[in-house]
């Protein structure tokens, strides 16, 4: 009770001080010492930035007292078939449970409802392409049976290319600047200039989708190893270093002479670990010009050679380990592995925090290592799999209420759903480890969206399959795809521009 009231209190003052400083922009650190990562321990995480969340409620919103006579907005959301960590738990909630997180989105509905006289209704399906299905069939029936599409990440594109759903830009009263906005998914999602999809602080699928490292406080004390705060603070902590760390864990736990699901790592990760360690090294498969119309990058000497690099470091299977080998659930199983002590380091996504509270070792959280030195700044993709954003269907029309709608949610959420989402992560973590605390400002302000993972032009986003059979020949498989990638690109720009 004493620890959860200090940790309370720390949490506050860290609160009121960020408050004078409020920091709406979670892009990337600027330029510095280049070796030594710029300082971002003072940001604030809401979609970027910790405790923002509270600070920007003193922004006052510039919207009208309006009476919705009892309009009821039906949100489409999709679960992760076979994953139960991905179901989608952020819209609506039966009743208050004593549960924080599920406590904080009934008050912010009863709060919504009760000032716009309208109702929240969610309509929840087993998978993304049962909602896509029902989405298409709703718009091509022109029945308005749903209001906002909860999407997955990779499929906005193709439905805001063929009219399924609305440039965003067109509702009323929203203004995406606002700090409940994540600012990096407004630049980095929209597409010649028309912004499909959003992430903010409605959700929490985005935040949980965002890559980290987590480390064995024990095992590092237990074999002497370097502190990886100090790397993170002084610019160190890179692919490099941390492979050469994770080599020194290593053992054959009992002596059978093969290294399996039985034994030490210093690494356990998943296919999705290389686009991640891709995109921390600043790489990423497309990035946009300056009539934001995307473009392959993936496929130049250094992006390949970058790739190479990180496939020849995780194929080493004496150190790291592809939990996607493992039967059953492998989000299961791969934090089993890391509760029992077999691994120092283990990739994660957010989500998986929770789960380790009860792990009996001390244990502390790292963002993606860079590709070297010289990067003066840490970056932490989005998983575009398993990441959500918010879209409106082509039969919503009403843009006034739905833009009132979409920023009073938003805002709301960012006092009542994203303060106690933090608190969980805060409570998993800062319980055991309060330098975690400067990790997770520096994760969630350097968070990054792949345009081309996101996109899947070409399918050259699949190269995170190749370590599934160890294959190295990255060069081979981005010129197969190459023409098809661009090709991909231009016919949805293409659509995009014929749109009216």
């Amino acid at each position: 009770m004493m620890k959860n009231k200090f940790l309370r209190i720390t949490y506050i003052i860290i609160v009121l001080i960020l408050a004078i400083t409020a920091i709406t922009s979670c892009g990337s650190s600027t330029s510095g010492n280049s070796n030594k990562v710029a300082d971002n321990t003072d940001a604030q995480i809401s979609d970027g930035n910790l405790g923002q969340s509270e600070a920007t409620t003193e922004i006052t919103l510039n919207l009208p007292d309006v009476d919705m006579n009892g309009k009821t907005f039906t949100f489409l959301t999709s679960d992760w078939p076979g994953e139960a960590v991905w179901h989608v738990t952020d819209i609506t909630v039966e009743d208050q449970n004593g549960d924080a997180l599920n406590d904080a989105k009934y008050t912010r509905n009863i709060n919504i409802e009760s000032k716009y006289n309208c109702k929240i209704n969610e309509i929840n399906v087993p998978s993304s392409d049962d909602a896509t299905s029902k989405l298409n069939k709703s718009v091509k029936a022109q029945d308005g049976a749903y209001d906002v599409f909860v999407s997955r990440m990779q499929l906005y594109q193709n439905l805001g290319a063929s009219g399924t759903i609305i440039d965003l830009h067109n509702l009323q009263y929203v203004d995406f600047s606002n700090p409940w906005w994540d600012q990096k998914s407004v630049e980095s999602l929209s597409i010649a200039n028309k912004l499909f999809a959003v992430c903010g602080d409605i959700t929490t699928m985005d935040k949980a989708a965002t890559s980290a490292i987590v480390f064995n406080k024990k095992l590092l004390a237990d074999y002497a190893l370097d502190n990886p705060y100090n790397l993170v603070k002084d610019g160190k902590w890179t692919v490099d270093k941390f492979m050469e760390m994770s080599k020194q864990i290593s053992s054959d736990l009992n002596g059978d002479g093969k290294m399996d699901e039985n034994d030490r790592y210093g690494l356990l990760y998943q296919r999705d670990t290389v686009l991640s360690f891709f995109s921390g090294g600043g790489d990423m498969i497309a990035k946009k010009d300056a009539d934001d119309i995307p473009y392959i990058t993936l496929g130049d000497d250094s992006t390949v050679t970058a790739m190479t690099h990180i496939l020849e470091s995780l194929y080493n299977k004496d150190s790291c380990f592809n939990v996607m080998f493992l039967p059953g659930d492998f989000n299961v199983g791969m934090n089993t592995m890391f509760q029992n002590d077999q691994s120092l380091f283990m990739w994660i996504r957010m989500i998986n925090i929770v789960p380790l509270r009860s792990m009996p070792t001390d244990f502390g959280i790292l963002p993606i290592p860079k590709k070297d030195e010289t990067q003066d700044y840490y970056s932490s993709d989005v998983n575009s799999w398993t990441g959500v954003c918010l879209t409106v269907p082509a039969t919503n029309t009403d843009y006034e209420n739905t833009g009132i709608l979409f920023e009073a949610y938003a805002a709301e959420s960012s006092k009542t759903v994203q303060p106690a989402y933090y608190d969980v992560l805060l409570n998993g973590i800062i319980a055991r480890d309060e330098e975690s605390l400067d990790m997770l400002n520096i994760i969630f302000k350097n968070r990054t969206y792949d345009i081309g993972a996101i996109g899947m032009y070409g399918k050259l986003n699949e190269i995170l399959y190749l370590p599934m059979t160890y294959d190295l020949n990255v060069a081979s498989y981005v010129e197969k795809r190459l023409p098809t990638a661009e090709k991909d690109i231009q016919k949805l720009v293409d659509k995009i521009n014929a749109l009216n």
